[in-house]
């Protein structure tokens, strides 16, 4: 069947005008196919607010009202015009006098190619088009396509086949890659599998999932995080959660998962033997092509005989729908940077530095793509709202390295002025909380440092380098340039980003400290976030000096208690970074330590002192001369005080014996280096 195409009006007028064109056509649709959005107060009882998009997704609409007067919401649009459906209408409402958007602008430029798209404005009749004759709403997939059958055989395969044989599945939005996967758990129930786990960053994402599951198990009964059938179930869970507690399962699916952080899918693909990953190609969050370069060449170290499938065709809309290309150019949804074959001949040593100037950015395409295509590619989720704040911010610089006029790296950053001194105070004494002030408002509230109010700040939000120019020293150069920009501009430049161990060591070899460890865990990636600073003044190197000697004071009790799950690498690398601390050791609890390593000393009863008697040593580094496994132990058990049990599972140790065993010689071989 050949699926009529979709269309787009964009009206453009007085307030009441727009009102009364989208209220008229609203009216004519079923409430289950239709969705307004609109952040006016005014808006209709029905309707939804730009933060309500994610909401949708599951979801199909006929007719869909964007307003985009007030304020223009670049995720939403994308999460949007993915629901509607093959016939289906959106209009989107923007007032006569378009604001001074540069995003905007060339939002509305991209729309003039397609003629998919129409513009309307007050003067204007709207051409006739009648809903009616698209009342009937495309059907939910019960009979599969050729590509989806192949697909859910795939599937089951990786439960009936060898272990450790994970698959990808990738596809563009529409293609009905989470419906075959419901259908593919279904099956899996029928054949007497009793537990499917889904995971993903929403729960909104898996509801399709759900839903076709339910529609081959008639009979099941159906919840908005799981589904139960005789016996047998599929449930959700959280990333963090699932990381947590590793529940058992049949199967694990990891819905949307270039949406979550490359290391902690490395820990499902370990935890797992059987896992099935799907990812969107071209999506409004996150990306296929950034999980295709860093995910898949852990796939192949540790699971080398994984196997993929990719879905082409459509099911929500036609295969040559115009309303998708649209999306894509409209909100870079398929940006790339310059390719491996440009670069063939690049010389790294000729790269030079280049603040870029938005209006150019804006104005110059074939650049805007290589510059957001390089940051789609580097982070695990990049949104069209990044896309709309690199052009419409004021506040935020882009500057890259360019060889033979091709980006080759990147980096953002957004400008955080310094604070009047009463404002300065009411964050510090915790009565007003900054918004897009991550730095001065870390220091001041959490960190306790009054003289931060008077800093100015630059602070990197997106750093990038292509991934074939990787480890050649890129990233340094820029930051070295970036430092010598802003020298005399601002007090220090700062970042704030998911704690993971090589980008710890990189932000610590270019000269930046750490002075605040976030102490909730990210509900996606199941990360701590870390701030850390370069001094580019006097009064730069002060505040962070004093913050880092606040840290070092707290530091101690926080891995006892808020950091005590800390990866105990991210300790011993952040712990090496404060100041180092004296602390006096009696030749009584000298001995003490001695009998507990060679003799038969009870632990519970030198405890105490082997957590004091630690301190400096992991400040200064000693303990990287042991042992992986050594060190591991001291953290958890000493530093932070772990159970037995939990360090007992994370070391593959039989229990507390044997622990306090190899407690023992860890202790003794620390001896020795001393006395060496």
């Amino acid at each position: 069947m050949q699926l009529p195409q979709r269309h787009c009006f964009i009206l453009q007028g007085e307030s009441s005008w727009l009102n009364e064109q989208a209220l008229y056509f609203y009216l004519q649709v079923d409430g289950d196919s239709r969705c307004w959005l609109s952040d006016n107060p005014q808006r209709p009882a029905d309707a939804i607010n730009s933060k309500q998009a994610q909401q949708q997704l599951g979801h199909t609409n006929q007719l869909i009202i964007f307003d985009g007067r007030d304020s223009f919401d670049a995720d939403a649009f994308g999460a949007l015009i993915g629901t509607l459906q093959a016939g289906g209408w959106m209009l989107v409402l923007l007032s006569a006098d378009v604001p001074d958007s540069p995003w905007l602008r060339r939002f509305l430029k991209t729309a003039e190619a397609y003629s998919a798209v129409q513009f309307i404005n007050r003067i204007e009749a709207l051409p006739a088009f009648n809903l009616s004759l698209h009342t009937t709403p495309v059907p939910a997939i019960i009979t599969p396509t050729l590509q989806q059958i192949q697909a859910v055989e795939a599937v089951l395969h990786v439960v009936s086949g060898h272990r450790r044989r994970p698959l990808v599945i990738t596809a563009d939005r529409g293609r009905g890659k989470t419906a075959l996967l419901g259908m593919a758990a279904a099956a899996l129930l029928k054949q007497g599998k009793k537990k499917i786990l889904i995971t993903a960053p929403a729960i909104s994402s898996i509801q399709p999932l759900l839903n076709h599951a339910a529609m081959v198990l008639p009979d099941a009964e159906r919840h908005q995080n799981s589904l139960h059938w005789q016996q047998t179930g599929i449930q959700f869970i959280a990333p963090d959660a699932l990381i947590t507690g590793k529940p058992p399962c049949d199967l694990l699916i990891i819905d949307e998962a270039a949406a979550i952080p490359a290391p902690m899918l490395e820990t499902l693909l370990q935890a797992y033997s059987r896992i099935v990953f799907s990812t969107t190609e071209h999506g409004y969050e996150g990306t296929g092509r950034g999980f295709a370069v860093r995910f898949k060449k852990t796939l192949d170290r540790l699971t080398p005989d994984w196997r993929s499938v990719t879905l082409t065709q459509p099911v929500r809309w036609a295969a040559d729908d115009a309303l998708e290309q649209f999306s894509f150019d409209a909100l870079l949804l398929d940006a790339e940077p310059v390719s491996e074959a440009q670069l063939s001949t690049v010389s790294i040593a000729e790269a030079k530095f280049r603040v870029l100037d938005k209006q150019q950015l804006a104005n110059d395409e074939r650049l805007l793509r290589q510059v957001y295509g390089l940051m789609v590619l580097a982070h695990y989720r990049t949104r069209p709202s990044d896309l709309q704040m690199l052009l419409d911010r004021d506040d935020i610089s882009v500057m890259v390295m360019q060889a033979g006029g091709r980006v080759i790296a990147s980096v953002w950053l957004v400008n955080e002025q310094l604070l009047a001194d009463d404002l300065a105070q009411q964050v510090f004494d915790g009565k007003r909380r900054l918004k897009g002030q991550l730095l001065p408002q870390t220091l001041l509230a959490h960190s306790g440092v009054i003289e931060a109010g008077g800093c100015r700040y630059q602070r990197i939000i997106r750093i990038a380098v292509h991934p074939i120019l990787q480890g050649q020293g890129l990233g340094s150069r820029l930051l070295d340039n970036i430092q010598t920009h802003f020298s005399g501009q601002c007090d220090m430049i700062g970042t704030s980003f998911a704690l993971d161990r090589d980008l710890l060591r990189f932000w610590l070899n270019n000269a930046y400290l750490p002075v605040r460890v976030g102490q909730q865990a990210d509900e996606v990636s199941g990360q701590r976030a870390g701030i850390l600073l370069r001094a580019l003044s006097k009064t730069g190197e002060l505040v962070i000096t004093k913050a880092q000697q606040i840290w070092q004071q707290s530091w101690p009790f926080l891995l006892l208690q808020a950091q005590r799950e800390l990866d105990h690498e991210l300790v011993i690398l952040l712990s090496q970074t404060l100041p180092a601390e004296k602390v006096t050791i009696e030749p009584y609890e000298q001995q003490a330590i001695e009998s507990f390593a060679w003799q038969q000393r009870a632990f519970e009863s030198t405890e105490p002192l082997l957590w004091r008697w630690l301190q400096p040593k992991l400040l200064s580094g000693q303990l990287t001369g042991l042992a992986l496994a050594h060190q591991t132990l001291l953290v958890k058990k000493i530093i932070q005080g772990q159970s037995f049990n939990q360090v007992a599972s994370a070391l593959s140790l039989s229990g507390r014996k044997a622990i306090i065993e190899k407690l023992r010689q860890a202790v003794a071989t620390l001896l020795k280096s001393d006395s060496a």
